[in-house]
């Protein structure tokens, strides 16, 4: 016989057969791998390419119309001023300037502490709303109806919303007359318009939806099942809202937060109308420089501002932690 035996007298492979039959099946099942890990390649590439594909056209409005002019801000405040505008004259004059200037500080100051307390109003005013609209309101149908409500006054013009404050809260206007026929006062109150109170209350009532419907939207994610567990397990309204949905709606309340923050941290329109020269902010010294024709140190001041606006968001994101909470 010119095979070998096994041990129950079955024809058995020579030791060199084996060995060839073991190289050609590892062969194959690196060949397999090789593909596998080709394939898996090939997907990520295409996984690739079809994100950056999505992300292109954001990324190019991202540059153009935020990060150039942001470059070009910076650019500018380096620039010398002339008689016609500026030149690419390098210096630090606008800094040094603005360094001896305890009127720009003063004012970045104000306007920091002006915005915090118009985010909090605006939290403490908005989250009643968004919870109502997403929690007390069961229908989606309603829910909807009274968010459209809520838009409406977006309709309009921003200017003319901030306008229609004046015949409102005019000595002449409308509450100071309705105050004066009910006898509560016998005077026109002042401070109605053309104030810091004025000012305030005009910026919340223009930016606050920025603050509901964050936090509608979140709130609206929330899994009604889980409020009924929370009360199957004994908890009460107040504790079912602390354990279960303000933790679920903090997303909303800090991306509301930063809206509010950087639209009233670089307000001058609304502070011109509703302060009628009475009230400054950083912003209007920043408008004040540019019809002024002083666009390196407008760009100076502007440079400062929008590292305070980065400094305020950094603070509200870092404690938080809005990556964990998503």
């Amino acid at each position: 016989m010119s095979g070998s035996s096994g041990p129950e007298g079955r024809p058995g492979l020579h030791v060199e057969e084996i060995v060839e039959a073991e190289q050609v099946v590892g062969e194959r099942a690196q060949e397999e791998v090789a593909l596998g890990e080709k394939e898996r390649t090939g997907a990520r590439g295409r996984r690739a390419l079809t994100t950056a594909a999505w992300t292109a056209p954001g990324a190019v409005w991202l540059l153009f119309f935020l990060f150039a002019p942001v470059l070009m801000i910076v650019l500018v405040s380096f620039w010398t001023r002339t008689v016609s505008g500026f030149e690419a004259v390098w210096t630090l004059e606008n800094y040094e300037f603005l360094f001896d200037s305890n009127v720009y500080w003063d004012q970045l100051w104000n306007s920091f502490w002006h915005s915090l307390v118009i985010v909090a109003l605006a939290l403490v005013l908005g989250y009643p709303v968004a919870y109502f609209l997403a929690i007390s309101v069961t229908s989606l149908r309603y829910q909807i109806a009274l968010f459209i409500i809520a838009l409406a006054p977006f309709w309009t013009s921003y200017l003319i919303r901030a306008v229609a404050w004046i015949p409102m809260m005019g000595r002449r206007g409308a509450l100071n007359t309705a105050l004066q026929e009910v006898g509560l006062i016998g005077e026109p109150l002042d401070i109605l318009l053309f104030s810091d109170f004025a000012v305030t209350v005009a910026m919340l009532q223009l930016y606050i939806l920025f603050m509901v419907a964050p936090i509608f939207f979140m709130l609206a994610q929330i899994d009604r099942s889980s409020l009924e567990a929370a009360r199957d397990l004994g908890a009460n309204a107040f504790k079912t809202f602390r354990e279960v949905i303000l933790p679920q709606s903090m997303p909303g309340v800090v991306i509301g937060s930063i809206f509010v923050f950087i639209l009233t941290m670089g307000e001058f329109a609304t502070v011109r109308i509703i302060g009628g020269g009475t009230v400054s902010s950083v912003g209007t010294i920043v408008q004040t420089q540019v019809a002024s024709v002083q666009f390196p140190q407008a760009a100076a001041s502007a440079v400062f501002l929008v590292l305070a606006m980065v400094l305020g968001v950094f603070v509200l994101l870092r404690f938080s932690n809005l990556r964990e909470e998503l």
